[in-house]
């Protein structure tokens, strides 16, 4: 057996995380404070849109809430990537990497008093496992691939077996989507459990108003917290309150007028505005950054050739120089730049008009008078179904950029209800969004077929092939091979369009400290705490 009480994750070490916080224009100035956290206190923070999903392990939304409410039995070190324990004390892994064996704290209760045991590991695994099958769960259920059932060995030993090596699991199990839910909450449905999971974190979920606020409350017996999340202790603030706020200059003008404490995502102009008066924390992602993922079943989208003229249609400096601001870069690959074992593919995400030009003439499109390329009747017209307005510029400037080559791209704003009906029924064209996680079985669950809710046909086997076998490939260098194949494939092939990194930015009140990350990027408040 190889025993394993911490799993060092060498590339990942600096890649993890770049963390920052400025107050004043002094960099670094709220990490360098000598005074003590003051316990008590709420924190009302604005927050983008409305989500009504409590339940991470169904979810990739809801974040903000659902990730203060569950622990996780292993935690990623921000600061180097390296696993350390959580729930779990210590494991160890079989030589052949099919068995994972894991001793369990035995002072760890969920807010409904019910005891955390091994028996409560199967439960969550073996729920998560049957929401996968119901068509939920798409993310958590991918963590997953290749389970074959968890043994309870004693009341605080359990034993996870799969059906071939599973070589990012134990950095699985340290992410939001695996997070711990108490046994009665595996006993509801997949609609029950939306309604609020139960967990053993320093929040509890205390109440919900539709479209408007979800309200936390501190856990007061909570003492059992990771060793790097600043805080293992019970948490300083008494109430979280997580406000949505849609329109952004209403999310900026309550932070400066002390409506609010904090808000989330501000804006380039926020940034500058709130500049000297208020401390801005931000994390880069380490996962799949912002990407247009076309329909794989689209008439036009499914033309490996009309994804490659928008992949070369689109100018991503000119987003870096117009859209983004200083926390945010152009993409140079389908991963961020932190992602361990990331390439660099800058010059074939390079803006180039003759490409274009060449990509769609030699397969049998004609520029039109209207500027729209053409082919048999049908001119190159494709939409972007999207819900907020948060990335309006960006979306227009991409539709610019497209036009100036020939390629119409319509907007398209929808309710969540309207995007959710067209993305089952298959009636979409782009769609855009990220997922966050360190470790390349993230493709799992943005690239197949079986657990990407975006992906419906695969449009290359080999690719659909060098994802799973990486998931399963516990040599590290033949695993960074596939690692590197798929990311290539997938830009050269247009199977993603790739905008730009991922980063998640928190601006506070001065008097507000101790806002932390994790590994990914989201962030935390068991740490946070408001002068008084």
């Amino acid at each position: 057996m190889k025993t394993r009480s911490r799993l060092a994750l060498g590339a990942v070490a600096a890649l993890a995380l770049l963390l920052s916080a400025c107050s004043g224009g002094d960099a670094g100035t709220d990490q360098a404070t000598s005074a003590e956290p003051q316990s008590g206190g709420e924190l009302t923070v604005g927050i983008t849109d409305w989500c009504g999903a409590y339940d991470k392990q169904q979810t990739s939304g809801c974040t903000y809430s659902n990730i203060q409410i569950t622990d996780n039995l292993v935690d990623q070190d921000p600061a180097t990537g390296e696993i350390v324990p959580w729930l779990a004390t210590d494991w160890t892994i079989s030589d052949d990497g099919l068995r994972y064996e894991f001793a369990l704290r035995d002072d760890v209760t969920f807010s409904n008093g019910e005891a955390f045991d091994a028996e409560t590991v199967k439960l969550n695994l073996d729920a998560i496992i049957e929401l996968g099958k119901q068509g939920n769960a798409f993310q958590s259920s991918a963590y997953l691939e290749g389970y074959t059932g968890a043994e309870v060995v004693d009341e605080h030993t359990v034993a996870v077996t799969f059906d071939a090596p599973k070589a990012g699991f134990l950095q699985a199990l340290s992410e939001a989507p695996l997070g711990i839910v108490a046994p009665e909450t595996t006993k509801l449905t997949a609609e029950e459990r939306f309604e609020g999971v139960i967990g053993s974190g320093p929040f509890v979920l205390d109440e919900i108003v539709q479209d408007e606020k979800v309200v936390l409350t501190k856990r007061e017996d909570y003492a059992w917290g990771s060793t790097v999340r600043g805080n293992e202790g019970a948490a300083y603030l008494d109430e979280i309150t997580f406000l949505v706020i849609p329109e952004a200059a209403t999310r900026i003008g309550s932070l400066t007028s002390g409506q609010v404490d904090a808000i989330t995502y501000p804006t380039t102009n926020d940034i500058a505005e709130v500049e000297g008066s208020a401390t801005v924390y931000s994390a880069a992602s380490s996962g799949v950054v912002y990407t247009l993922y076309p329909n794989d079943a689209h008439p036009l989208l499914s033309q490996p050739a009309v994804r490659q003229a928008i992949q070369k249609a689109i100018d991503r400096e000119e987003i870096d120089d117009v859209i983004l601001d200083d926390t945010k870069d152009a993409a140079t690959s389908i991963v961020s730049s932190v992602f361990p074992g990331y390439v660099d593919l800058s010059d074939e995400l390079a803006y180039d008009e003759d490409a274009v030009a060449g990509i769609l003439t030699g397969d049998g499109w004609e520029l039109g008078d209207d500027g729209v390329y053409a082919k048999d009747g049908e001119r190159l017209s494709v939409d972007l179904q999207y819900t907020t307005s948060e990335n309006q510029a960006l979306f227009e400037l991409i539709q610019q950029q497209l036009a100036a080559n020939g390629i119409e791209l319509e907007l398209r704003q929808l309710t969540e209800a309207e995007e959710t009906a067209n993305r089952e029924s298959g009636d979409w064209g782009l769609s855009f969004g990220n997922l966050t996680r360190p470790d390349p079985d993230v493709f799992l669950s943005s690239f197949t077929s079986e657990y990407a809710t975006r992906v419906t046909v695969d449009p290359d086997p080999e690719l659909h092939d060098a994802i799973f076998a990486q998931s399963t490939e516990l040599d590290a260098d033949r695993r960074q091979e596939l690692n590197g194949l798929i990311q290539r494939t997938i830009v050269e092939e247009g199977i993603g369009f790739p905008i730009h990194e991922a980063t998640s930015v928190v601006a506070t009140k001065p008097t507000v400290h101790g806002v932390g990350f994790t590994a990914p990027w989201w962030a935390i408040f068991g740490a946070a705490w408001v002068e008084q």
